[in-house]
């Protein structure tokens, strides 16, 4: 019998002292904090970790398995496409699917900057974590009711475990074969699993140019990758029922927002992505770009959605240094960016 079951004992027959009573009580007292403590902290501990640089494709599997489990009612996890190597490519949405607006965040199409899936994720995590109260004076479920919000948060998720684990992270033979053979580094890779830059893949001005490697390659032809195809389907997708109201792009180098638009963008898309890169770079602090040319950004995703498709579109590029970002920069963009989304939605509520 141990000491605590002795005081028990003793305590049950009337025969403990008052000392040992408030010893005991104490005890009793403590072991319940303790485990409340505990249970308390497992509710509350977060999905999404944001303590470690390489955010893989195993743990964005885990995290949206784990996100759905725990908020379903606030949100839908959906697979859009598979990858060139056959990973799948998910699709977030938070809110009302029937909503009639519909904002879109798409985050590492290069392969390299996948900080940007750990913030969209964390950013996922901190809306569903506080689906029912407010931020910045508005609670954050009447915003998605109206406005529902589709993250992809990897567009590109070969291309990292390039980046991650080098060229052998590759399964298909016949790839990883084909990649080691075009060289370059894979830390710094930014194309896909077929040397294909992600965003020079679209229909906007398209034209051949480079070679298949980390970068610059564009494809064959426009949207000639899978992974552009299940982005441009899902876009096509939301706006059989909706409207999609903006989209929001995530890149990694230089701490600067591509936000104005050349004059061939409609009054109306010019003047709602003014409202976009003006909101996003006051919460930021992001410089602001010059306009690119549809001729220089020929096949860029950016400008397929603002003159192709007239969507507002803004580009954020959240990191100071060079790709793939240190951990110690996270902090500092997560304060910067945590709330850039909800109020980006907010605008078109």
């Amino acid at each position: 019998m141990n000491k605590v079951e002795e005081m028990m004992k003793r305590g049950e027959d009337n025969e403990m002292p008052k000392r040992e009573k408030r010893t005991f009580l104490i005890l009793c007292l403590f072991a319940g904090i303790l485990f409340w403590g505990i249970q308390s902290a497992d509710i509350h501990a977060a999905i999404v970790s944001t303590n470690h640089q390489k955010y893989t494709y195993g743990e964005l599997k885990k995290d949206l398995k784990q996100l759905q489990k725990k908020y379903g009612e606030y949100c839908q996890v959906n697979i859009i496409g598979q990858s060139t190597d056959d990973r799948n490519l998910y699709e977030v949405v938070l809110g009302n699917p029937d909503a009639k607006k519909h904002l879109v965040v798409i985050a590492n199409l290069h392969a390299r900057e996948y900080m940007t899936t750990q913030l969209c994720m964390k950013q996922i995590e901190y809306y569903l974590k506080n689906y029912n109260k407010k931020i910045n004076g508005t609670k954050v479920s009447d915003v998605l009711e109206n406005v529902a919000i589709h993250y992809v948060p990897s567009c590109n998720p070969d291309g990292t475990a390039i980046s991650q684990f080098g060229f052998n992270a590759i399964r298909d033979k016949t790839l990883r074969a084909k990649l080691k053979k075009m060289g370059g580094s894979s830390k710094t890779w930014k194309a896909n699993a077929r040397g294909v830059d992600l965003n020079r893949n679209w229909d906007i001005a398209f034209r051949k140019a480079g070679t298949p490697g980390s970068s610059g390659y564009r494809g064959t032809k426009a949207a000639s990758e899978p992974e552009t195809k299940a982005l441009v389907k899902m876009i096509n997708s939301i706006e059989e029922t909706g409207k999609i109201v903006g989209v929001i792009s995530y890149h990694s180098t230089g701490s600067v927002i591509y936000g104005k638009c050349a004059s061939s963008a409609t009054k109306k898309v010019k003047n709602r992505t003014t409202k976009m890169y003006k909101l996003a770079q006051n919460l930021t602090g992001y410089r602001l770009m010059p306009t690119q040319s549809i001729s220089s950004a020929a096949g860029c995703s950016r400008e397929y959605f603002l003159y192709k498709r007239n969507i507002p579109c803004i580009t954020l590029e959240i990191g100071r240094s060079s790709c793939p970002l240190s951990i110690k920069e996270f902090s500092s963009i997560w304060k910067k960016n945590k709330n850039v989304v909800i109020r980006e939605a907010m605008l078109f509520d």
